[in-house]
């Protein structure tokens, strides 16, 4: 839609070439519901098709912020089903981060995520595009 002209339907029968850039702006526009359902729970980087859910959150609240990640997760996979997505669920990886300086480890305070039937358990580091965060950062 430009101003007050809108262009015809066209249903795309086949699949954009990856790497294209029709690809790319099909893609943002696919996925721009994405950031409405993720912000209304937590903060997120995107990079292209990767994305990282984050909240900050003190040691006492922590419970609270694994609940919101939780339901997050719950409606990103239930917006993902209904637009004929897949959320790769082996990719999941979850890093309760500190200060080294301010905070003791947390020990098994806070140690998994539980999304459905499946548990996401703590790691002591994550890679993100390639760089690697350890939970003392």
């Amino acid at each position: 839609m430009c101003g007050s002209s809108t262009s015809r339907t066209v249903y795309i029968i086949c699949p954009v070439p990856q790497g294209s850039v029709l690809g790319q702006c099909l893609f943002i526009l696919y996925a721009a519901d994405l950031v409405d359902i993720v912000t209304k729970h937590v903060n997120f980087h995107a990079f292209a098709d990767d994305t990282q859910l984050y909240v900050h959150c003190r040691r006492d609240q922590m419970t609270s912020a694994a609940r919101r990640l939780e339901h997050c997760i719950t409606d990103v996979g239930s917006w993902m089903s209904a637009s004929r997505l897949k959320l790769n669920t082996d990719k999941r990886e979850l890093l309760w981060a500190w200060s080294r300086f301010s905070h003791a480890p947390l020990g098994n305070l806070g140690s998994s995520l539980q999304l459905g039937i499946d548990t996401v358990t703590a790691s002591d580091h994550v890679r993100v595009l390639g760089v690697t965060f350890s939970c003392d950062l």
